[in-house]
């Protein structure tokens, strides 16, 4: 089952916490990852037609990530050969990401997102086997591919 999620990748934020009197008072997630998180939960109980997985599980993910400008902006007409070679490879989705976005706090996001929907399986902890990329994109997005696995 291959699963097209169209949300832009967030990596899991830490957890934030507040002190009173130099004491622990409290945690709470950033207002923007928590509605990121909401949004694709959401977007899975409305979207999602497949099958429900409660038994050992195989994800691939790729997370197709927004470029910086230096690889994203077409280059004009007197651009070097090697220049336009780099946009071509942007344009086929051709180019690792290898900056500073932990593939596993992506992961976790989009994998809890996916817990708290119910739709997809019963918690993520059912994944044994992940196969996970970063690459850049125009067209910002997750794939998954999502297989039960057989005994071994």
């Amino acid at each position: 089952m291959i699963i097209i999620v169209p949300f832009e990748p967030k990596p899991q934020d830490r957890v934030r916490c507040t002190c009173r009197g130099g004491r622990f008072a409290s945690a709470y997630e950033i207002k923007a990852m928590k509605d990121w998180r909401n949004a694709v939960t959401e977007w899975f109980k409305e979207n999602y037609k497949g099958e429900f997985f409660d038994k050992p599980t195989r994800v691939e993910v790729t997370f197709y990530m927004k470029a910086p400008n230096v690889v994203s902006k077409k280059p004009g007409p007197k651009a070097l050969q090697k220049t336009w070679e780099k946009y071509y490879r942007f344009t086929e989705e051709r180019i690792w990401h290898d900056k500073k976005i932990d593939i596993d706090n992506l992961m976790k996001s989009v994998f809890d997102s996916m817990t708290k929907s119910g739709v997809v399986w019963t918690d993520d902890g059912i994944v044994s086997e992940v196969t996970a990329r970063k690459l850049y994109s125009p067209n910002p997005r997750i794939e998954l591919k999502i297989e039960e696995l057989n005994e071994l």
